[in-house]
């Protein structure tokens, strides 16, 4: 069996017609190029490597004959679960496995070739990197809809709940007693009609009727007048939307809007707000200013306690909008978001 990679100038030497000759190197380049490629024989010692795989765990001037672990130099566990599958591949082809080596992730394929055993290798790391990255916002996506959830239920439990149960109570007491508890009926459905305002609240937050059946321009006015006056902060609004906006640009810039309120209400500690909308041919541009505290943009995305931020780039990026965001301690907050109301055309291939 041969003990290393047959190079382009051997072929001079083997009585071969030239068309042969060209294949074969052309093949012996490729190979040369592709993922590192190892072939083992039953005690994992190296018979074969391309130049590939002699360069990315190149440890010695030459690998064949040596053994295939002092070359990795893997920790115990990884070794004793290569081990463990090089032996499988004697008689099955196994794919999709992988082994991690100090900081690097590889991926590899080994089936069994003659005698031997052949492996094909690819640095996964980036890929890992991306999955963990995927994960984490699987978590994070987990973790927001929990959140809602609580909020939703201290919600119904605090405001619903006992509004409901003091109209019960108020009932109670007039079925008990309608002289001496003349007054408990009216109240109770005073408590009633509160009630159902609150659940008007929490289901207009969910999914506000005004933006499916008015649109974006009267959602966000009820939106802003309903919250900022009560904290006692000026809003200025002006709003020139296009009278035909798709559907699912209202409800996201709503939802944007909606987050950059709330941040303004809960951080900038703001007294002045405004809100402009505008387009700019086939473009929705919107505008938001406050006159708060500010913030360092690098700080809050580090910040485990939220990602408001996140939540409105990723909504941006799923509208093909951009976003501009200027904001330091002391001089407020500024977005500026540019969503196109077409789709993007596709590009013919």
């Amino acid at each position: 069996m041969a003990t290393g990679l047959l190079k382009p100038k051997d072929l001079k030497r083997l009585s071969i017609d030239p068309d042969t000759e060209q294949a074969l190197v052309y093949f012996l380049s490729l190979v040369e190029e592709i993922s590192p490629i190892v072939a083992l024989d039953k005690h994992n010692t190296i018979r074969f490597a391309t130049a590939s795989f002699q360069k990315e765990f190149r440890s010695r001037p030459t690998m064949i004959g040596a053994d295939l672990f002092s070359i990795l130099r893997l920790d115990s566990k990884e070794e004793e679960n290569l081990k463990e599958n090089l032996n499988k591949s004697r008689h099955t082809k196994l794919q999709n496995q992988e082994f991690r080596k100090g900081n690097k992730f590889y991926g590899y394929t080994a089936f069994p070739f003659g005698n031997s055993i052949g492996m094909i290798l690819k640095d996964i790391s980036q890929n890992k990197k991306l999955q963990k990255k995927v994960a984490n916002l699987h978590t994070k996506v987990l973790a927001s809809q929990e959140e809602e959830r609580s909020r939703l239920a201290r919600e119904l439990h605090d405001g619903v709940g006992q509004l409901i149960l003091a109209a019960k109570l108020h009932f109670q007491a007039f079925q008990k007693s309608a002289k001496d508890h003349a007054d408990s009926f009216k109240s109770g459905l005073g408590l009633i009609d509160r009630a159902s305002q609150e659940l008007r609240e929490i289901y207009t937050n969910l999914q506000p009727s005004a933006l499916k059946e008015l649109g974006l321009e009267a959602a966000l006015t009820s939106l802003t007048t309903g919250i900022f006056p009560l904290q006692k902060i000026k809003i200025k609004t002006e709003f020139k939307v296009p009278e035909k906006i798709p559907q699912i640009v209202q409800n996201q810039v709503f939802r944007i809007l909606q987050e950059i309120c709330a941040n303004i209400l809960k951080h900038a500690q703001a007294d002045k707000v405004e809100l402009r909308i505008v387009s700019d041919k086939n473009t929705l541009v919107v505008t938001t200013k406050d006159n708060g505290k500010g913030f360092r943009e690098k700080e809050a995305r580090i910040k485990q306690t939220g990602f408001g931020l996140e939540n409105i780039r990723r909504r941006v990026e799923d509208l093909n909008g951009t976003l501009f965001l200027e904001s330091a301690p002391g001089i407020g907050t500024t977005y500026v978001l540019r969503i196109p109301l077409k789709q993007r055309s596709k590009e013919k291939i």
